[in-house]
């Protein structure tokens, strides 16, 4: 699960009633333009006090904390309400946005809703990469076709997760050559840049300059939209696990393919993801020192202190330049070391006893 909902999750189930159907920055304080802005701690603060008599920005790792509960939502028209509204919208992203985050039907389903969008405005690699998924559980539509598939090369060919997306959309066909050759390029591809961040992105954005905007209530109704976008693992995860026994070229490729998204993948599940089809194939090897390896790699993946990170994306989620901070580096760096930063971040901001983030 990504580090982001182990601090906020709990707050968005408890806050939000969000159904998919309805609706490289350097660290600490060194902020380029477009970081948060913060004000270089005055010394007299970085003196020895005795901890107990201390102000708590003088505190080690001390980081400011919101009250979230006191996050009052929107009067007049929700969320989903004003998606609907971005239907006859002339912004690209605002009409993204309506296919992502309004409300579907049997008639107007999600799929229906992006095969429109592209027709209108093709080429959106996250609206590729999100109709390839769709299209596994629809093999009849006359939009998923190879038409599609062509248009998503195009646009993202050179990111490894749109190819992951076409070896999904081929497993699903049957088509084992085209999947093998598909994560054939998974593996060889330059970049490898999930999507997670960028739906926060839109959610978020496509909101901005509402009256009355409350930029904590669209972050926290922003995590719960991603969360509830599909992922589609399970086609090639089932691939990785059981052709690898009968097919040595299988074998090899779901190998790379885990050690690709190991190393390359930006959130901590597509990094387990990774080191499961690796622990798939060491195991058929017999390679008990692989096996140890990864273990340890696995261990080691989660060290991050999990409360100072609940503190940390809290902090976030009110003050608007920490959390697009944060956005970026999850998207360029990955979700651990941007995890990091955040909380080294929040740490540099709240010594700061001027620093009011949450008036």
């Amino acid at each position: 699960m990504f580090l982001i909902y182990f601090s906020t999750f709990d707050e968005v189930t408890k806050r939000l009633e969000f159904k998919q159907s309805k609706t490289l920055e350097t660290p600490t304080a060194k902020y380029s333009q477009s970081s948060p802005s913060t004000v270089v701690p005055d010394p007299i603060f970085n003196n020895d006090l005795d901890a107990t008599d201390a102000e708590p920005w003088v505190k080690q790792d001390y980081i400011v904390e919101c009250d979230l509960q006191q996050v009052t939502d929107y009067a007049g028209l929700t969320n989903s309400e004003i998606f609907a509204t971005f239907a006859s919208s002339t912004s690209v992203d605002k009409q993204l946005a309506y296919a992502f985050f309004s409300d579907v039907s049997e008639q107007d389903t999600r799929l229906d809703k992006l095969l429109s969008f592209n027709q209108t405005f093709p080429g959106n690699p996250l609206a590729l990469e999100q109709l390839l998924g769709l299209c596994t559980e629809v093999n009849s539509h006359e939009g998923c076709n190879q038409q599609l598939v062509e248009q998503a090369i195009s646009a993202g060919g050179d990111n490894g997760v749109i190819w992951f997306a076409i070896a999904n959309f081929y497993a699903s066909r049957n088509a084992t050559e085209l999947v093998k050759n598909a994560l054939r390029q998974v593996n060889t591809s330059p970049l490898f840049e999930e999507s997670f961040a960028d739906y926060i992105r839109l959610y978020v954005d496509s909101l901005q300059g509402r009256p009355n905007e409350n930029f904590t209530q669209n972050a926290l109704s922003a995590f719960g939209a991603a969360a509830a976008q599909p992922s589609f693992f399970n086609i090639i995860s089932k691939l990785c696990t059981e052709k690898p026994k009968q097919d040595v070229e299988y074998l090899q490729i779901c190998l790379s393919l885990g050690e690709t998204m190991e190393q390359q993948g930006k959130t901590n599940l597509t990094q387990n993801i990774g080191m499961a089809y690796q622990e798939v194939i060491y195991d058929l090897e017999g390679n008990d020192l692989a096996l140890n390896e990864l273990e340890i790699r696995r261990t080691q993946n989660f060290e991050n202190s999990a409360a100072l990170f609940r503190k940390a994306t809290n902090l976030a989620l009110f003050d608007q330049r920490l959390f697009r901070s944060w956005l970026d580096n999850l998207s360029h760096l990955g979700e651990q070391d941007a995890a990091s930063l955040l909380v080294e971040d929040a740490i540099a901001l709240s010594q700061n006893p001027y620093y009011k983030p949450c008036l």
